[in-house]
């Protein structure tokens, strides 16, 4: 980073630098597209005063440039201009200037876009502070950086964080642009999202449920929103054990996305990896293998072998073939999908711990009791870190753990742990939730192995 306010030739040589880099890659649309913010640059800043007008004509066209790759999800050569123009904007303004503020949103962004979110997370967060202070928390430039931080910390799987906001934000839309505008919708359906994933099932139907009614009364069928929300709410169904109502509303999603959007589109990918999940609870194995199988092979060719939707849908498909008795099938997809999210993601990331779990219950039922152990342990403990010891996920994991210890007869620790469970899920999802009612049978069946110990134990003495 430059010491000195820059001079237009030094910014011009920077930009010049990048050019050759980008042709010298092969990356002819995005040379061309540096040359031609230059050359739109340079005509405007025929006729002014050198100095730093002249650099700040200069930064707002490659600023433009900036903007244009983010919309068009070039994320790499988004985040080489972006670094380049926030250097230029601190040091020619300082960080409090409205330009400085723009460059460090988009480069924010393109950080989100590469994955790399702890990057995205600290420059967001930075640049919300930054416009809260100057602009107020209810300038819409403010609302849209606390909407990517938001957006950031669903990525890091960091739910609470994201709820905290997006409530706030909601709250913020509804009091400036009113209760019906298509933004407000927008961070309400946010809201739901959040809601589901910290557990929150009742507070995510009501809100899912209201921009279901209000889409269907005010929204053609196709419209992308209404589609949005009702995946949302049909994720609710699912989470609340209401497996025939979620796959019908998926059915109907995956059906029109298919239909407008094409099966290549990532929202219909995700639409049919969610109705894939709910086969899966209902048990059947073949229909969502089927399904699991062209959202995998699509996945791969469209966002890429690491990209996180990918691999999830590859852990999803190595469930599937564990439930089918397919053990080593799903041992080394699911070792796969394990291995790579936790360089891509992080062991501490939501999805990876998931995976983590489900590896464990395949090595299980392969009788690598050691190994199951080992890494359950290893999960539970950092899902009770993260996403909270009360989170349906890690209940599931706490059961799994507790079935490992049963076929260890390690009863006095499994029977703790299936107490645990069971208390914790009748509290947070009810009595009457198949989850909860899965718990009772497994707290009841350690129960009476205990009792029946211990009349042997009597009977001997």
């Amino acid at each position: 980073m430059d010491k000195h306010p820059p001079s237009l030739k030094s910014l011009q040589r920077e930009v010049s630098e990048l050019t050759a880099i980008y042709h010298g890659r092969g990356w002819t649309t995005e040379a061309t597209d540096l040359e031609s913010a230059m050359t739109t640059a340079g005509n405007r800043i025929l006729g002014t005063d050198a100095g730093s007008d002249a650099v700040t004509i200069m930064l707002g066209e490659l600023a433009a440039c900036v903007k244009t790759w983010l919309q068009a999800k070039s994320w790499i050569v988004a985040e080489d201009l972006g670094t380049l123009v926030l250097n230029a904007c601190e040091n020619l303004k300082g960080e409090q200037d409205l330009m400085t503020m723009t460059a460090m949103h988009n480069l924010a962004s393109a950080y989100w876009g590469r994955g790399q979110l702890d990057q995205a997370a600290a420059l967001a967060s930075r640049v919300t502070k930054l416009r809260q202070k100057i602009l107020g928390e209810e300038h819409p430039q403010t609302l849209t950086s606390m909407t990517n931080l938001a957006s950031t910390y669903r990525s890091q799987g960091l739910w609470g964080n994201a709820q905290k906001l997006d409530s706030r934000i909601f709250e913020m839309k509804k009091k400036t642009i009113g209760p019906s505008h298509p933004s407000t919708l927008g961070s309400m359906s946010n809201l739901a999202i959040s809601y589901a994933h910290l557990g929150r099932y009742e507070e995510a139907e009501s809100i899912a449920r209201q921009l279901v009614d209000l889409g269907e009364r005010e929204l053609p069928p196709t419209d992308a929103s209404l589609l949005n929300w009702k995946l949302t709410l049909a994720s609710t169904y699912r989470d609340q054990g209401r497996l025939d109502s979620a796959a019908k509303l998926e059915h109907e999603v995956v059906a029109v996305s298919r239909e407008i959007l094409g099966t290549n589109n990532p929202f219909t990918l995700t639409c049919m990896a969610n109705l894939a999940s709910t086969y899966r609870e209902q048990g059947r194995w073949s229909d969502a293998e089927r399904l699991e199988k062209e959202v995998v092979a699509i996945s791969e060719t469209v966002l890429g072998e690491t990209h996180p939707q990918t691999l999830m849908s590859i852990s999803n498909l190595a469930s599937t073939y564990r439930n089918q008795g397919r053990l080593e099938e799903a041992k080394d997809l699911g070792g796969k999908a394990t291995s790579v999210m936790k360089e891509v993601l992080g062991e501490r990331h939501p999805h990876t711990l998931v995976a983590m779990a489900d590896l464990a219950v395949t090595y299980q039922m392969m009788r690598q009791s050691p190994d199951a152990e080992i890494l359950a342990v290893r999960s539970l403990r950092l899902m009770e870190e993260t996403i909270g010891k009360d989170h349906p996920h890690t209940l599931s994991a706490m059961a799994n753990l507790s079935f490992i210890y049963q076929s260890q007869s390690k009863w006095d620790v499994a029977g703790g742990m299936a107490e645990m469970v069971y208390t914790r899920r009748e509290k947070a999802i009810g009595m009457d939730h198949p989850d909860t009612v899965a718990a009772l049978d497994d707290l009841r069946r350690v129960a009476w192995v205990e009792a029946a110990d211990q009349n042997s134990q009597r009977t001997l003495n």
